[in-house]
């Protein structure tokens, strides 16, 4: 469960918005609220300007609506946080989440967080993941973003203190070209899950 209004500081002149389904948001309201209050824990404290939950779901049309019933203004820059999420929606759901942040670059800046696993990844699971993409950094210009930057786990920008080693996988796989799907020294398929950087703003979309 994400805590990151309870844990980074650079939050502190931010409004955080959690959409989520409602019983989950339920269960880490529960969670968190035990913590704060049992004397046998650290004592939590709430890092960002604001937090507001927002029970929905990601999936139907009308999501976004209900984000703004709850304080989400557009017209204010905003980073959208989509991690560990995309590659469960079916294709159509995906784009649509994608389209529909994109979208909001007509009105104020906009950065993207998000992970994409590539089609060899999604595979592990065709009845968990189905929504993937080999280049996101190429899909993501198209729908309106104009800066994507893509990066794998272990590259200096998402490393997180892994260990360096030969027989790391990441490692084995930053070796190896995107294009190259399988791994020549044992056959086993190049399964990636690419982190990227996307943004957009108002002076993007008046230059299309």
């Amino acid at each position: 469960m994400d805590a990151r209004a309870y844990r980074l500081g650079c939050l502190k002149e931010c409004a955080v918005f959690e959409l989520d389904f409602a019983d989950l948001l339920d269960m880490k309201s529960d969670i968190l609220h035990e913590a704060m209050s049992s004397g046998n824990h650290q004592k939590l404290t709430m890092m960002a300007k604001s937090l507001t939950r927002v029970p929905a779901d990601i999936r139907d049309v009308d999501w976004m609506t209900k984000l703004q019933s709850c304080g989400y203004v557009p017209e204010r820059n905003t980073v959208w946080v989509l991690e560990g999420i995309l590659y469960y929606l079916h294709h159509v759901h995906a784009m649509q989440v994608l389209e529909t942040i994109a979208a909001c670059r007509t009105s104020a800046c906009t950065v993207l967080l998000a992970d994409f696993m590539n089609r060899n990844a999604a595979s592990l699971s065709q009845t968990m993941y189905h929504f993937y993409h080999d280049s996101p950094d190429l899909l993501l210009p198209s729908i309106g973003f104009s800066q994507a930057m893509l990066s794998q786990i272990g590259d200096p920008q998402a490393h997180f203190g892994l260990l360096s080693h030969p027989q790391n996988l990441f490692e084995k796989l930053r070796r190896l070209p995107r294009s190259v799907e399988t791994n020549p020294e044992d056959g086993t398929p190049c399964r990636r899950l690419y982190l990227v950087e996307a943004s957009a703003s108002p002076d993007d979309h008046t230059t299309l």
